[in-house]
Parts: C-alpha cells; sequence; structure tokens
C-alpha cells in the first residue's frame, strides 16, 4: 500500500476547445500511470551529526531497482551500500501483467539487509535476511502481504505479530516504524511498503534527523475483466472445522534463527 497529486480544474470562459482540453488532460496523465510497479528502497533524509560520522549529512536515493508493468518489468541491484544508511547483498523488483488488462502481481524485495542508521537507538545495527513485499490485483480486488525473516530491531522495540497492516513501534518523537505498511490511493490502486522508517526531527533526546526510508515497495492498481464465479452450492455431508487460512494483507514475521519457513507466530528477537 503513492499519494495521489490532486490537481487544480483551469476554468476557461468562452473558449470551448480550451475547455474540452482542460477536461481530457487528467485522463491523459492517468492513462500513463502503470498498472503495476515496485522498486526495491529509497531514502530522503536529513542526518544529525554524530548518526554517521561527525558531520550532519542529506541523502536523497530515489527509488532503487524499479520496475513497472509499462516499462523495465524486473531490475536488480547488488552489493548495496546506500550512503551508509542501508547495506544490501541485493535489492530487486518486478512488476507483471497479464495481457493489457489482466491480473497485475507486483513484488520486491531486499535479501541480508542492515540499516546502520537505526544501531545509535538499536544497540546495535538491525539485520534481517529478507524484507519483501507483494500485491495481485484481479478483477476480485487487490490484495497485498509482506514478509519479514529475522528482523532484530534492538532496543527500538519487538517487531508485532499478526496479519493486520499498518503495525508500527519505534520511539516517541525520534523514530516510528510502519511494519506492512498499506496505503490505498484515492484511484483505487494499492501501495505495499514491507517497512517504512520515519525519522521525526532533531529536538528530542536520541535524534537521529528527519525524513523516509521505504523497504521494498509494490503497488497494483485496479484491473478490469470478468469477476470470478462463486461455486453452485451443492448439500454435502459435515466436515471436521478447518483452521482459517491466511487472509489479505498479512504481515508474516520470522524470528531469527527460524527457517523462512516459519509461520510467523513468533516475534522477532529484542536484543538486552
Amino acid at each position: 500500500m503513492r499519494s495521489a497529486l490532486l490537481r487544480g480544474r483551469t476554468v476557461a470562459v468562452a473558449v470551448p476547445a480550451l475547455a474540452l482540453l482542460a477536461t481530457a488532460a487528467p485522463s491523459a496523465v492517468a492513462d500513463e500511470t502503470p498498472a503495476g510497479s515496485a522498486y526495491g528502497a529509497s531514502a530522503s533524509v536529513s542526518l544529525l551529526p554524530g548518526v554517521l560520522g561527525d558531520k550532519g549529512i542529506s541523502v536523497e536515493t530515489g527509488k532503487l531497482a524499479p520496475s513497472s508493468t509499462s516499462g523495465k518489468e524486473s531490475a536488480q541491484v547488488v552489493d548495496v551500500p546506500l550512503k551508509g544508511l542501508i547495506r544490501a547483498k541485493a535489492i530487486s523488483s518486478s512488476a507483471k501483467q497479464d495481457g493489457s488488462s489482466g491480473p497485475v502481481t507486483s513484488k520486491a524485495a531486499i535479501v541480508d539487509a542492515a540499516l546502520p542508521v537505526l544501531a545509535p537507538l538499536a544497540g546495535s545495527t538491525p539485520k534481517a535476511s529478507v524484507i519483501s513485499s507483494e500485491c495481485e490485483s484481479t478483477a476480485d480486488g487487490i490484495t497485498a502481504s509482506s514478509k519479514l525473516v529475522g528482523l532484530d530491531l534492538g532496543k527500538i522495540g519487538e517487531l508485532p505479530v499478526g496479519t493486520a497492516p499498518n503495525q508500527k513501534i519505534g520511539v516517541p518523537g525520534v523514530l516510528q516504524v510502519i511494519v506492512n505498511e498499506q496505503v490505498k490511493h484515492s484511484d483505487g490502486s494499492l501501495t505495499v511498503n514491507a517497512l517504512h522508517v520515519k525519522l521525526l526531527g532533531g529536538k528530542a533526546t536520541g535524534a537521529l534527523g528527519s525524513g523516509d526510508i521505504v523497504l521494498a515497495s509494490s503497488t497494483c492498481a485496479k484491473v478490469a475483466g470478468t469477476t470470478t464465479t462463486p461455486p453452485t452450492e451443492t448439500t454435502e455431508p459435515s466436515e471436521p472445522a478447518q483452521p482459517p487460512a491466511e487472509g489479505p494483507g498479512q504481515v508474516t514475521v520470522v524470528p531469527a534463527g527460524a527457517p523462512e519457513t516459519g509461520d510467523g507466530s513468533l516475534a522477532a528477537r529484542i536484543a538486552r
């Protein structure tokens, strides 16, 4: 789960041609929006002196390893030293659509990640073997999920366990970490960010600076098509109840040291 950009309407008086052009322009812009897109990481931050070196620094990375259904469908960057903010063995993304109006799948992943920028608050450098997000859009709607394998945020806090999106931990006035962030836009599209790190300013004790770091971002737009026809109900003998399946919007948290096939029932470790 990008913020939609609202454009003001131009009012033309006694000029029908210009009025028609002004009306058509938003549609032309909308048509250029890809059905799916993704990127591995981005950062726009200003850090205080002492966080990553003696001097304060500003970092603007843009989107790393971007992909979209209207352009390059997959991208990868290896051995990423992101200005000291993030280190990763590989950052990748993909965005694919079946035909011109079929289902869309967007994915983003970071492998063997470390976040040195959070070390002053965490007590050690937070690391994760996998940080990933995925969304899928069909005629039935859009679903999204995130996966965090072995992520340890140390003293910052324990990762929440559960399926709800937009779960938050952090340090008041200093830092907020949004887990499985999902944002629904005005056009119906959905963006899911596996992790969104917000630096909240420079006045509180322990402050790092200000800005945003987004890790593993995937976006899917609404697609047209025939909705799935529900199966015809038939009368069958009753069977024992089955455990509910994991629903859309889930976040899977696999603790450090556990196999990646873990069910996410445990939270990440807290450094003591």
